[in-house]
């Protein structure tokens, strides 16, 4: 269809133009382009009245504002703005009635409206009158035109001729408007439908790699490509400080002082030129051409900052642009928090491994068999609190009726405790098959704990040496808990002749020796701290004084019963707790009639 007038007779006198309005009707209502539709109804005014100028103002979609959709014989700048009028017209009305009613409103009211407005842009254009285009009951539209050749005023056929004209194309601009809605509407949801389709790919690629630099790449290529952004900048939590992690920035100029205020940016943030004179991060980010700040956010706090600067060759950020910048926000930091916990887990996997190992080679130092001195009877046990831990025992056989017996305590726990407990454990075995005296043992020992920890690190130490044919044990005490030596008759005393623990001092003094007769029934019991100190739910502790009277009442067992009966009163005393330290004990007797 062309934009041309409905042919029909000119309107004067009593001429009656209802087939040409039936057949404008019929034509208008089989369109649906509101160009065609706003542009027939001009020209069929313009041709019908002999006018030369006409605007058509069409309703927007919130209520009561208006705009030029269609215009001849007028400048795009006549009517530019959008007006607001206040109620529906109904009618064809007379610019300067209504100025003149609109001016006394506006010496009421002391201010303009934009109805006002209105029509002082229809004077300034020359238009004359104004036609309401009404459906059922609503204003959907105004047609504006200027005077005819004829320089006469509209009689009563011309003023019917409009009415008719506005309220025959009332329908069919309303149509256009709602299917014109509609199609944008949809062109609205195709662009939402395309951006979820981008952000799943986007969101798929990121969650197939476990690289940040990979992850942020495809973040950048997305900046780059699909937004056209001509610089960005981007953000990372580190654990410590906010790092920028990807840069495309010319003539980059870091402000490290100020991207600690990065984490208090928990909305989109749109820099204008105001931002510019303040002293503060986003008068820097503005500084080097950024534009937009977006927020990325994960658990509520602000992991980092997406900053982007002008796009190329659109306008600037708007609504939809920032929906979807911080749904891309969403999905990179998202993705970054994944890579970083399968990093982690893949580490503790790593850790637990090793850990396994070191566990299994710590098990290895301490003996797989214990010696079985003729007369005497050997049972230990070693429970760590970790997987590993800094308790050893020992026990040696030097010849056929000698045996050292060790056991022994580093500070702390886990990984760092067994290296230094394996470091003792050579350092025994180096040192034990020399025969040297216990003290002057004892202090090399001490010596080579002192030469190869730190000042913070030491180990309560007790070993000794069984004789079971002279029926003695010689020993010294290295800072340990004292053992207990309980009689076949229920008497005990502690063993705690020695010296300082080792590690303290590099030269320490003497250390003292004693030597102590076994007899037949005879029990050494030595434990580790885990034993005496483990800790009930209330925090109270197991105690020397239960640990002793346990003893007396095990006196008659062997020595792998006594051990069985103390770890599991432990576990009765510690029910609920967690066990807070490692427990090792070593039992030795001599047999009742050895």
């Amino acid at each position: 269809m062309s934009d041309r007038p409905v042919q029909s007779h000119t309107v004067h006198g009593g001429i009656s133009d209802s087939a040409a309005l039936l057949e404008l009707s019929g034509v208008l209502n089989s369109s649906q382009s509101l160009d065609f539709i706003l542009g027939n109804v001009l020209l069929t005014a313009m041709g019908k009245l002999l006018i030369t100028k006409g605007v058509v103002l069409v309703a927007e979609t919130d209520g009561g504002r208006y705009r030029a959709r269609a215009l001849k014989g007028l400048a795009d700048t006549h009517f530019a703005a959008m007006y607001h009028i206040e109620g529906d017209w109904h009618g064809l009305r007379r610019v300067d009635d209504l100025r003149s009613a609109a001016d006394a409103a506006r010496e009421d009211a002391g201010s303009a409206d934009d109805t006002c407005a209105l029509l002082d842009a229809c004077a300034t254009a020359g238009l004359t009158a104004l036609a309401p285009m009404i459906l059922n009951g609503t204003m959907v539209g105004l047609v504006g035109v200027g005077p005819s050749l004829h320089a006469r005023p509209f009689g009563q056929p011309e003023t019917e001729f409009l009415e008719s004209l506005a309220a025959i194309a009332a329908t069919a601009v309303n149509n256009a408007v709602t299917i014109e809605r509609l199609r944008g509407a949809n062109r609205r949801l195709d662009t939402k439908v395309q951006e979820m389709n981008t952000l799943f790919e986007l969101s798929r690629e990121m969650n197939a790699s476990f690289d940040d630099q990979a992850i942020l790449r495809t973040l950048g290529y997305a900046l780059m490509g699909q937004l056209r952004a001509t610089r960005h900048l981007v953000f990372a939590w580190d654990g410590a400080t906010m790092q920028p992690v990807l840069v495309r920035v010319p003539g980059f100029t870091p402000r490290v002082e100020l991207f600690g205020a990065i984490t208090d940016i928990t909305d989109p943030v749109l820099l204008h030129e105001d931002d510019a004179d303040a002293e503060d991060f986003r008068a820097w980010a503005f500084s080097q051409g950024l534009r937009v700040l977006i927020p990325m956010r994960s658990q509520n706090e602000t992991r980092g900052l997406l900053c982007l600067g002008e796009r190329f060759g659109v306008s600037d950020y708007g609504a939809q642009d920032v929906e979807y910048l911080l749904a891309l926000a969403n999905i990179t930091i998202t993705a970054l928090e994944n890579a970083r916990l399968v990093r982690e887990m893949v580490e503790k996997q790593q850790l637990e491994h090793e850990i396994s190992l070191a566990r299994s080679i710590q098990k290895g130092l301490l003996p797989a068999v214990l010696p079985t001195p003729p007369g005497y009877e050997i049972a230990a046990a070693n429970e760590s609190s970790l997987q590993v831990g800094g308790d050893y025992y020992d026990a040696i056989a030097l010849s056929n009726h000698e045996f050292i017996l060790a056991i022994g305590d580093v500070s702390g726990k886990g990984i760092p405790a067994s290296l230094l407990m394996a470091n003792v454990q050579a350092a025994l075995r180096a040192i034990a098959p020399l025969r040297l005296p216990l003290a002057e043992a004892t202090e090399r020992l001490n010596a080579i704990v002192f030469t190869n920890t730190d000042s913070d690190k030491f180990i309560t130490f007790f070993w000794g040496l069984l004789d079971t044919e002279a029926h003695t044990f010689t020993y010294v005490n290295a800072g340990h808990n004292p053992p207990w030596l309980v009689s076949a008759d229920g008497r005990t005393r502690p063993l705690s002749e020695g010296g300082l623990i080792l590690g303290i001092l590099d030269e320490v003094p003497p250390y003292d020796i004693e030597t102590v007769p076994l007899e037949p029934g005879d029990t050494i019991v030595t434990y580790t701290d885990g034993v005496n100190e483990a800790l009930s739910v209330d925090l109270v502790e197991y105690g020397n004084d239960r640990l002793e009277s346990q003893l007396i009442t095990l006196r008659d067992e062997c020595p792998a019963t006594i051990i069985d009966h103390i770890r599991r009163d432990i576990l009765t005393h510690t029910i609920g707790a967690k066990q807070s330290d490692d427990i090792t004990m070593l039992v030795v007797k001599r047999l009742p009639g050895a």
